[in-house]
């Protein structure tokens, strides 16, 4: 677990042109959040069941929740705007960002 979560991230993180490429980046993250799946698996795991290895349910559950996260997410969204409409200076800055 220290190898894989936080060894080879801090080695890829030590290049500069790995820290200028936003696919690397993002791959590192989805990486290093994976990893820590893993290591919460590891860690509780062995508490709820004398076997080690993994069910359907280790995959489904989490996969689940995240789809009614971001469900619960995505209907908020739609209920609020997402520009401050109140603004006095939203047509200037929108204006400023336009290219």
């Amino acid at each position: 677990m220290l190898v894989f979560s936080f060894s080879l991230p801090f080695l890829i993180l030590l290049s500069r042109e790995v820290k200028r490429t936003p696919g690397l980046i993002a791959k590192v993250a989805a990486w290093m959040l994976f990893m820590r799946l893993v290591d919460l698996y590891w860690m509780t795991r062995p508490e709820f069941t004398s076997r080690a290895f993994p069910t359907w349910l280790d995959f489904v559950v989490p996969i689940a929740l995240f789809g009614l996260w971001l469900g619960f997410f995505a209907m908020n969204l739609k209920q609020r705007p997402l520009l401050p409409l109140g603004d006095p200076k939203l047509a200037e800055a929108i204006a400023h960002h336009e290219h």
